[in-house]
């Protein structure tokens, strides 16, 4: 396996990267920890992304932005902005987690409650404007 630092190092001396790897390259036990922390840090950036994906397949009335809006472009947008802004930071997934939890007695509530879900409607439907602006800013780039 190559590293991005070998790859890097390619661009300078090629012989010199071929001996360190032919004859190992010393690190020092600082660079050994620093690569452990960088590891397990990718790790579970990983895992949480897996368990946020798992979460999000689940699809229905159970999602308060689905429930409020139906399947298009604004519920689209919003799950854009969340695979774009919040899965990146952990507030964002604890947001996420919390949203998820959450969710179902929500819409539960929203369902029997027909004016109080015209109301949510509007509020999402403003955040998803708010977010495929944001969106489309952040893919612009």
């Amino acid at each position: 396996m190559v590293s991005a630092s070998e790859l890097a190092q390619l661009g300078y001396c090629e012989r010199a990267t071929h001996f360190d790897w032919r004859h190992g390259a010393k690190r020092t036990p600082e660079q050994i920890q620093a690569q452990d922390r960088g590891n397990a840090a990718h790790q579970q950036f990983y895992r949480d992304s897996i368990a946020v994906a798992r979460a999000s397949e689940r699809k229905g009335r159970c999602f308060v932005a689905t429930l409020a809006l139906g399947e298009g472009d604004a519920t689209t947008a919003l799950r854009a902005f969340r695979d774009l802004y919040l899965r990146k930071t952990a507030g964002g997934r604890w947001l996420i987690g919390a949203y998820y939890r959450s969710g179902p007695a929500v819409c539960e509530v929203l369902s029997r409650h027909p004016r109080m879900l015209q109301v949510v409607r509007l509020g999402v439907s403003l955040a998803a404007k708010a977010a495929a602006w944001a969106v489309v800013r952040k893919l612009s780039r």
